[in-house]
């Protein structure tokens, strides 16, 4: 499975690549990308998209910078990439999505079996698009763990 790498100080950025390495490690996150509908980019499946992932073990490694005027991420090189401690959302579900999303995309280029269709994203595909999709499905997931430790701290 996928391993994302952080050695910064930056505290937030150090938590959000925590949880998503916990959603990268669960086989749950994997079923649930391969019960997704086909996404619109790709002729992959949403199946034969959760097999590679899943079986794939490349460390990616994710860096920090400050820039108030430059965008949340960017990718250095193929699995490398930073992201903006500035621009990062404060919420940790959004933040996990925007990490997940790039990891994604930094896999791709070094991963020639995920290809996918780059595409201009108006707002009715946005929702269907690889790998927006399955940063939105991580984005659920950190927000159904949130809500299931909430649940069981007031049992």
């Amino acid at each position: 499975m996928i391993k994302l790498l952080y050695q910064g100080k930056n505290r937030t950025i150090a938590n959000v690549v925590q949880k998503a390495n916990e959603i990268l490690q669960s086989t749950a996150f994997y079923d649930r990308i391969a019960s997704l509908p086909q996404m619109s980019n790709t002729q992959l499946t949403s199946r034969t998209i959760a097999e590679i992932l899943k079986e794939n073990n490349q460390e990616i490694y994710v860096q920090s910078f400050w820039n108030p005027f430059s965008k949340s991420t960017k990718i250095i090189q193929p699995c490398i990439f930073k992201v903006n401690s500035y621009n990062l959302s404060f919420t940790m579900a959004f933040a996990v999505n925007t990490i997940i999303n790039e990891t994604l995309l930094s896999l791709a280029l070094e991963c020639d079996v995920l290809n996918f269709e780059e595409t201009n994203l108006n707002e009715l595909e946005y929702a269907n698009v690889f790998p927006c999709r399955i940063g939105q499905l991580a984005e659920i997931l950190t927000r159904k763990s949130k809500m299931s430790r909430l649940n069981a701290q007031y049992l």
